[in-house]
């Protein structure tokens, strides 16, 4: 199904951009949508949803767009992100298919160069973004020895929006309950990214919990260092990594329900000097750093557009 959404007067010096969202139904297509409607030059102009009745259109009805996102369940994007490469499209990638040593690695606070050249961009998972980046400064230096340990909790929306018995209301009200405590999908992606950081192979361990909540996601990470930091020097590590970085928050206490609707990851580090590791909270909303945020952060430096066009707004809270 499409809909015309472009504006029929646009600016005399820079012309609208038309998007593709392609699983406009789900949470994150939904969300892409929302933040479209707000951004200054790409406006939503084809819509494809399995829930509006129609058959998927497929890459002939995404022609002419400039970007076509791809919001479909993990393991449902190959073969119409191969094809609508194969016919010029430039293509940002929600689901899982293409981050492991597939399309350039869409984490613009790692790889930015490489996204502004790309036409096919992998959108980190939302567990992926806050691990990375939370952990990124201590493996760039080498500081990481062994495994890295990794806590996440999110709310319910990360696991999409087919109804499931986990996701059940009675099953999670009130509480707090694991899942894939062993090879959760994220962990390649985490592990690829640590590994290139630090010039070698870096494993980790990673444990999911779902929250009785929305949206929002907190990881934490305990990082054994191969050498002693104090807190002063950890805090000028941190600090420098990302004093540039318009979507990174550092210090205080990273809180993902004050992060609703923002496109910020929220990080702090705590060195433990008494056993030899730091500790880092990174926190964001899963839909949106985690999912369509990141997404059009990604296409604005695909399209030569201002980085944070469309992604300004700050979360809301209470």
């Amino acid at each position: 199904m499409q809909y015309a959404n472009l504006p029929t007067d646009p600016a005399a010096d820079e012309r609208p951009l038309a998007a593709g969202v392609v699983g406009a139904s789900g949470y994150a297509g939904q969300e892409l949508v929302r933040i479209l409607a707000g951004h200054p030059r790409m406006r939503a102009a084809v819509l494809q949803a399995r829930s509006d009745g129609f058959e998927p259109i497929g890459a002939e009805g995404l022609a002419g767009c400039d970007v076509v996102f791809l919001a479909l369940p993990h393991g449902e994007s190959r073969a119409l992100g191969e094809e609508l490469l194969e016919r010029g499209a430039q293509v940002v990638d929600l689901g899982s298919d293409f981050r492991v040593d597939g399309w350039t690695y869409g984490l613009p606070e790692l790889h930015r160069d490489a996204v502004r050249v790309a036409r096919a961009v992998a959108n980190p998972g939302c567990y992926a973004t806050a691990a990375i980046l939370g952990v990124a400064p201590l493996a760039a230096a080498g500081l990481v020895d062994g495994p890295v340990h990794l806590d996440g909790k999110s709310g319910v929306t990360g696991a999409g929006r087919t109804p499931s018995e986990k996701t059940h209301l009675p099953e999670i009200h009130g509480g707090i309950t694991p899942y894939a405590v062993t090879g959760h999908r994220h962990l390649g992606e985490i592990e690829q990214e640590l590994g290139r950081l630090a010039g070698s192979a870096r494993p980790a361990t990673f444990v999911p919990h779902l929250l009785p909540t929305s949206r929002g996601l907190l990881v934490t990470a305990h990082v054994r260092l191969v050498q002693p930091l104090d807190q002063a020097d950890l805090d000028d590590l941190y600090a420098a990594r990302y004093a540039d970085e318009p979507f990174v928050r550092f210090g205080g206490l990273p809180a993902p329900q004050r992060l609703a609707g923002s496109n910020a990851c929220w990080i702090n580090a705590w060195a433990d000097e008494r056993t030899g590791t730091v500790l880092v909270e990174a926190a964001l909303d899963n839909l949106v750093k985690g999912a369509a945020g990141q997404a059009i952060q990604n296409a604005n430096i695909m399209l030569g557009v201002e980085e944070t066009a469309g992604l300004t707004a700050q979360g809301l809270w209470p």
